[in-house]
């Protein structure tokens, strides 16, 4: 076994987190429900960053609120927010952390920075039609609770730090969406803007394919590195491709730890990323994402993640879909509608070192397990 794991055998209501970390200890911890995602980072003297939510089902809050207060994190020790993209999956109770994280700065995605691609947001943010609270509702409420936000593409810099005497240095840099993706971006929201008086042409906020406005994360401490891959999906002009043309971009610190992209599905994927963005002997951690029909990651997808790291792991490998015979599953199907388990599952891998570390130590939780 490469790399020291803590598995504990903990039921989904009652996840024991033990411990903050250490000061000098840096850490990220992804959640995943089964449909969802979120990650805890700790850069170090009791400094938080949060990117994107999904919710507890113990609590019924955001996943990373419930896993601070478990292990005695203050509020003000949160010190930034990024919400990568609006999709459902992504920002399941983003707004009440913008809320409730006061010294905690916003980033979005600078597809937004736009005032079109605002009324976009408070178009289907649910105000004016209360069924649409979803991921676009949850972005424009943490707006709202955030009267100063700020916009992130690729060079942006998302937070630093750099002590006088060089002891602590950590960087968190946007590597995406290139600046090509932002004004196409904005011309592709502007087409969904409702122009009628009435709000009965308001549908559910448009899901564009591919993925090219998710934030990508690079996270360094002292040359020790981290990726969030986000959601970003391949693209020649406007996703990996282009982010890895990027000469910055693709000589930053390599990363020990990846946040595989898009749930590990080949669509996110570049053979670059392993090659000129990851240490060698790095280890991955992906959110799975099951949502009718649309499940990944699938046999294949396992199989070529776990063939490019030296180990890899998965926040939750819980189903939502009911563990029942299909004639009965069949059945109650024709007598109801959105029939999941009560229990759909719920996980989170946290990985931890001191830099200089040779490894990660990494702890699974709930229905987390290696991929």
């Amino acid at each position: 076994m490469p790399y020291p794991v803590d598995r504990r055998i903990d039921l989904w209501r009652m996840i024991d987190y033990k411990n903050a970390p250490a000061v000098d200890e840096i850490e990220v911890t992804l959640f995943g429900p089964g449909f969802g995602e979120a990650i805890a980072v700790h850069l170090g003297q009791s400094e938080w960053l949060l990117v994107d939510s999904c919710i507890d089902p113990s609590s019924k809050k955001p996943a990373a609120e419930t896993y601070l207060h478990s292990i005695g994190v203050q509020p003000s020790c949160v010190k930034g927010l990024v919400a990568s993209h609006w999709h459902d999956d992504h920002v399941r109770g983003f707004g009440r952390l913008a809320e409730i994280y006061p010294e905690a700065e916003l980033n979005i995605s600078s597809v937004f920075s736009d005032k079109e691609a605002l009324v976009f947001l408070a178009a289907y943010s649910g105000l004016s039609v209360p069924t649409l609270t979803r991921g676009t509702g949850e972005v424009y409420r943490a707006l709202l609770a955030k009267k100063e936000h700020y916009h992130l593409h690729q060079r942006s810099i998302v937070l630093e730090r750099n002590d006088a005497h060089g002891s602590r240095y950590v960087r968190v840099t946007a590597m995406s969406p290139v600046q090509a993706t932002v004004s196409s971006s904005m011309a592709r929201l502007a087409q969904y803007i409702p122009t009628g008086s009435t709000d009965e042409n308001i549908s559910h906020a448009p899901t564009f394919s591919p993925n090219i406005e998710a934030v990508v994360i690079h996270i360094d401490w002292n040359g020790e590195a981290v990726l969030l891959g986000s959601d970003l999906e391949e693209h020649t002009k406007y996703g990996w491709s282009a982010l890895l043309e990027d000469s910055v971009s693709s000589k930053r610190a390599p990363a020990s730890l990846y946040k595989v992209a898009h749930h590990g599905s080949a669509s996110g994927d570049h053979p670059n990323i392993w090659k000129d963005l990851l240490a060698e002997q790095s280890i991955a951690c992906l959110t799975p994402f099951n949502n009718g029909r649309h499940k990944l990651p699938n046999d294949s997808d396992r199989e070529r993640v776990r063939g490019l790291v030296k180990s890899a792991f998965i926040a939750s490998g819980a189903t939502r879909k009911p563990d029942l015979e299909s004639e009965k599953l069949k059945r109650l199907g024709d007598i109801c509608t959105d029939l999941s388990r009560v229990n759909a599952g719920f996980g989170a891998t946290r990985f931890r070192k001191v830099r200089g570390d040779a490894e990660w130590r990494v702890e699974l939780f709930g229905t987390a397990g290696r991929l």
